[in-house]
């Protein structure tokens, strides 16, 4: 990132920094570490298209940290024990990992085959429980180093035949940037901790989450749809509501690369936005019926 500020600095690579940290990078983590990494709301056809899609940028957040993290924020979210609880403030979202990631010593080999089964279908090398009382990771440690080498070199060796060394720092520090300001979505994107519903927008009142505009076009993170129904491959649901994970997760679909998805568009649209409209309609006709039931009384003779 210092090379790419101070060396290598253009108008150019300012352009692709911004455009891999703020869609490729975000739309990717929707694709692989929310949609399908937590939630498992698509099937793969194949474990080489999983591997793909695994690798399809520079490899930052490891997917254990993300997913088991995950799965607590929705089992808590905006309550005491949630890693990214955006009521307790700023700080305590960007620094998750190290309030809530600890290692849990007293984790009986029951209470560890649960929590392993969250990352069973991503494709990682999966610990031992004894292995796990060694390294205190689910993920085999030489695996993550492996991959994450394998990827680097990948990556490094692609920008650099594109770009020369410049595009390799642009993009290797764009891939940072994003790692560290990903955890800021989840206190933006549950209202600064604060109620920011929107009438007609925001639909699940449970939680503090709402639909944003610029994280829901550049990466397809709709969040109160998505915590209306977080198994779904598809979080934008209104027309406005361009979802770009989804659209990677369906084009693949169609080329027999991606073989089953959940897609709860239609359920949303016939629980609350069509509900709602019929609402809206019902209001004018029982004024209307009020006034004309009001004129009616008013011409019967006393």
């Amino acid at each position: 990132f210092l090379l790419f500020a101070f060396k290598y600095l253009t108008w150019g690579l300012f352009a692709a920094f911004m455009v891999y940290t703020m869609i490729v990078m975000s739309t990717h983590g929707t694709i692989w570490l929310h949609r399908y990494g937590s939630h498992y709301a698509y099937r793969f056809s194949h474990p080489i298209w999983r591997f793909i899609t695994q690798n399809l940028v520079i490899k930052t957040v490891p997917e254990e940290i993300y997913i088991v993290s995950h799965h607590v924020h929705h089992a808590r979210s905006d309550e005491p024990g949630d890693p990214y609880n955006a009521v307790a403030g700023f700080w305590y979202c960007m620094l998750a990992e190290f309030n809530h990631q600890r290692i849990a010593e007293d984790f009986d080999e029951t209470d560890y085959k649960r929590v392993a089964r969250y990352m069973e279908h991503t494709g990682v090398k999966i610990n031992t429980y004894e292995q796990y009382q060694k390294y205190g990771s689910i993920t085999h440690p030489l695996y993550v180093v492996g991959i994450t080498l394998f990827n680097w070199a990948l990556w490094g060796t692609i920008f650099f035949l594109i770009g020369g060394p410049g595009l390799v720092c642009a993009m290797f520090g764009a891939a940072m940037f994003w790692f560290m300001l990903v955890r800021a979505f989840n206190y933006t994107g549950h209202g600064g901790g604060h109620v920011k519903h929107q009438e007609g927008v925001d639909y699940d009142r449970r939680n503090l989450s709402i639909n944003q505009t610029r994280p829901g076009l550049f990466s397809g993170e709709w969040h109160n749809n998505h915590h209306l129904y977080p198994n779904s491959a598809r979080a934008g649901f209104l027309p406005y509501q361009i979802d770009l994970a989804w659209i990677y997760i369906y084009l693949l679909h169609k080329i027999g690369g991606v073989s089953s998805y959940n897609d709860s568009k239609d359920k949303f649209m016939q629980k609350y936005r069509e509900a709602n409209q019929v609402a809206k309609l019902a209001k004018p006709i029982k004024i209307l019926e009020t006034v004309e039931g009001k004129e009616e009384k008013e011409k019967v003779p006393a």
